[in-house]
């Protein structure tokens, strides 16, 4: 009795901690409930698990889950997180096994559904991923994250109407989220339905100036009917996002495209310098025909092989 209440005190106390983000406050007192219930207490044990992977020690966090386990082998909380080390470790196998798992003994798991998916989606399982995702909306259609990673996915495949619905619907749920606002871009795009693309690409920058790819998006709409706009939403784009190497790559081909071959090999120059990889890419390119010809360009690709041999022996010959 006198342990029951005590137990319950440093119970208290430690979800106390825990909500403050005061991990290693909240570890210390978690151990004490552990220690007084014989490591029993199976609350104690997930917690203990939880805050573990937060500290990122994530061998130790997978003792504590498996520990959860061996007290109760229907604790869908253990299977969950011991999936979540094998996905951010990219065991997806094993992680979808374990997130069916907690489905199964708990039909309406939320996060399992969504995390599963996820692991289905980058495993290249696209159809499980769909399924899962509109199980998952099926149990709450406001998920935000569910219907635009799903609309994702639909987009990929070409399922446009199917992607716009999704897209429609997250952006309903939060209107001020710059991918829901990028990914209707995208889809508007695509059905040609150019003045709402500019609008949303707009309004994604507007929302947060640091998403490189709704510059390049914008920009690629004026490359040939208006490429000076597009070169000014380039260089935007390389103001609030420096290291976005594609960026000045394709402000390289927007200049190529009006004949400002310097301007052009500065930038190309410059991408290369944060992605040697490009140079393939550049000796195909023929908007950079003119740009390879110059001795600049010539110039630095010479002295920079030797710090990439390896690229430059394979992309040489197709020059």
């Amino acid at each position: 009795m006198k342990d029951s209440i005590q137990i319950n005190k440093y119970l208290e106390k430690a979800e106390k901690a825990f909500e403050e983000n005061k991990l290693i406050k909240a570890l210390d007192l978690y151990n004490k409930v552990y220690e007084l219930s014989s490591g029993e207490d199976v609350d104690a044990v997930i917690n203990l698990a939880l805050i573990y992977d937060s500290l990122g020690k994530s061998e130790k966090a997978e003792e504590y889950y498996r520990k959860a386990l061996s007290i109760d082998d229907y604790e869908e909380r253990a299977y969950y997180g011991l999936a979540t080390i094998y996905d951010e470790e990219e065991k997806y196998e094993e992680a979808i096994k374990l997130y069916n798992k907690a489905i199964y003994i708990n039909p309406n798991y939320h996060k399992a559904y969504f995390f599963l998916a996820n692991a289905y989606d980058v495993s290249g399982e696209k159809d499980l991923a769909i399924e899962t995702y509109e199980k998952l909306l099926s149990l709450n259609s406001l998920d935000f994250w569910a219907n635009l990673n799903l609309g994702c996915i639909y987009e990929e495949q070409n399922e446009n109407a199917l992607a716009y619905k999704k897209f429609s619907k997250a952006l309903k749920i939060n209107p001020n989220n710059h991918l829901a606002l990028f990914n209707m871009g995208v889809i508007c795009y695509k059905f040609n339905i150019i003045e709402k693309a500019i609008n949303f690409y707009e309004r994604a920058i507007e929302k947060d100036t640091n998403y490189e790819y709704s510059y390049l998006n914008l920009a690629i709409i004026y490359k040939y009917d208006d490429t000076k706009k597009g070169i000014e939403i380039l260089s935007k784009g390389i103001n609030n996002c420096s290291e976005a190497h594609f960026l000045y790559y394709n402000r390289s081909c927007f200049y190529a495209l009006i004949n400002e071959e310097s301007k052009a090999c500065e930038d190309i120059i410059i991408a290369l310098k944060l992605y040697p990889q490009f140079l393939k890419y550049i000796f195909e390119d023929e908007e950079l025909e003119n740009v390879r010809k110059l001795n600049s360009f010539k110039e630095f690709v010479a002295n920079y092989s030797s710090y990439n041999t390896n690229i430059i022996k394979t992309t040489q010959n197709k020059a």
